[in-house]
C-alpha cells in the first residue's frame, strides 16, 4: 500500500507550481529571485488569468485563519477541523550516545521542522477541499452541523489530508515507507473507548501514565469539539473519516552493531487515515449513549521521513508564500494551530 496520487488543486494550480520551484534544488535560486522580485500575487497573476479579483486569496485566508483557533474554533463556525496533530518526544535508547538533553533538544528542533511543514500541507488541504466542492457544484463550504454535509465535509478533509503528501511540493521533501492498512474491530465499554482507541492508534509507542494522559486529554478535546453532530454517511460509504497526524523523531543505529555504532536521526510524520463505520461514531460520539458496543474501523498507516537538508533549502521561499496566502508566518500560524510536544519520558 502507498500513498496515492495528490489532490487536484484546480485554479490553484500557479501557487502549487511557484511553490514546487521552491523545492527544486536545481531551481530553488531563481524561485527565490521570482518572489523576491515580483512577489507571489504578480506571479499567480501573470501565471494565470482565473485570479483576476481582487483577493483571489480571500477564501484560502478565512479557512486558514479558522484552522490556526483550533478545531473548537472551527467547529464553531460549522467547519470540518484540519487534522489533528500530536507531536511527540520519544524516550531516549539506552545505547543512544545523546544526552538527555541534547536528545530532547534534537527531538524538538525536528518537531518544529515537521511542524512548519505541516502548515503548507494545511494549505494545500484548503486549496484541494475547495476544488473538490467546486467539481460538485458546491463552491460553499460543507456546515457539518447539516448531518447531509458533515460526513462529505470530513471525508474531503481526510482523504486531502492524506493525498497532500504525495503531491508536489511536499512529495518531494519526503521519503514513504510502504503503508499499512489495518482493522480495528472491538466490543468494549465508554469508559474503555479512549484507552482501547489510543492503544490501536498508538501502537509501538511506549508513554508513561502521565504522558499518555496527555495524548489522551488532547484527543478528548478535539472530539469534544464536534459535540453533538449528526452525521448521515449515505453518500460516503457509511463511514466517518478522520487523518490524525504524529510527528516525532526516530533514532537509529544503521550498523546493527553495538560496538561500532553509528546513530541517526530522521524526523518523521505519520499519516492515519482512518474510516469509522458511521454506527461506530454515532454510539461513540453520543454523550447520553453508555451501552457497550463494538468499536470498529478500519485505516492506513504511512511513515513519511523528511529530508531536512532538501526542506531547510526550500524553506524561505515556501514561507515567503504561505504569509503572502495567509498574512501569517509558519511561527504565527504554529502557535495558535499546534499543541505542545508530549513528552513520552513524563512522570
Amino acid at each position: 500500500m502507498t500513498l496515492t496520487n495528490g489532490p487536484d488543486i484546480g485554479d490553484f494550480h500557479p501557487v502549487a507550481s511557484l511553490m514546487s520551484r521552491a523545492t527544486d534544488p536545481l531551481l530553488s535560486a531563481s524561485a527565490a529571485r521570482e518572489v523576491a522580485s515580483s512577489g507571489v500575487r504578480g506571479a499567480v497573476a501573470a501565471a494565470s488569468s482565473s485570479f483576476v479579483a481582487d483577493d483571489p486569496f480571500a477564501s484560502l485566508r478565512d479557512r486558514m485563519n479558522s484552522a490556526a483557533g483550533g478545531a473548537e474554533s472551527e467547529t464553531k463556525k460549522k467547519l470540518a477541523p484540519m487534522p489533528q496533530d500530536v507531536a511527540v518526544i520519544p524516550d531516549k535508547d539506552e545505547d543512544d550516545p545523546l544526552t538527555d538533553e541534547d536528545w530532547k533538544r534534537k527531538a524538538i528542533k525536528d518537531v518544529q521542522h515537521l511542524r512548519d511543514i505541516a502548515s503548507i500541507a494545511d494549505l494545500y488541504i484548503a486549496m484541494s477541499n475547495l476544488e473538490k466542492r467546486k467539481a460538485r457544484g458546491h463552491p460553499e463550504e460543507y456546515r457539518i452541523t447539516d448531518p447531509k454535509e458533515a460526513a462529505q465535509a470530513f471525508a474531503d478533509m481526510a482523504d486531502s489530508a492524506y493525498r497532500v503528501m504525495a503531491g508536489p511540493p511536499l512529495v518531494g521533501l519526503y521519503s514513504f515507507s510502504s503503508g499499512t492498512v489495518r482493522e480495528f474491530r472491538r466490543k468494549m465499554s465508554k469508559t474503555e473507548l479512549h484507552l482501547g482507541f489510543l492503544a490501536e492508534i498508538f501502537t509501538g509507542f511506549s508513554f508513561t501514565k502521565a504522558a499518555t494522559k496527555q495524548l489522551d486529554g488532547i484527543l478528548t478535546n478535539f472530539i469534544k469539539s464536534l459535540g453533538d453532530i449528526s452525521v448521515s454517511t449515505e453518500k460516503t460509504n457509511n463511514s466517518v473519516d478522520q487523518t490524525i497526524r504524529i510527528h516525532q523523531t526516530i533514532a537509529m543505529n544503521i550498523t546493527g552493531d553495538d560496538e561500532r555504532a553509528i546513530w541517526v536521526y530522521q524526523p518523521r510524520t505519520r499519516i492515519i487515515y482512518m474510516h469509522v463505520d458511521g454506527s461506530t461514531w454515532k454510539w461513540a460520539t453520543n454523550k447520553a449513549n453508555h451501552e457497550e458496543s463494538t468499536f470498529y474501523m478500519n485505516y492506513v498507516v504511512v511513515d513519511c521521513d523528511l529530508n531536512v537538508n532538501k526542506w531547510l533549502g526550500a524553506k524561505a521561499q515556501l514561507e515567503a508564500i504561505f504569509k503572502e496566502v495567509t498574512s501569517k508566518t509558519f511561527a504565527d500560524y504554529g502557535k495558535m494551530r499546534y499543541p505542545s510536544p508530549i513528552d513520552s519520558t513524563t512522570k
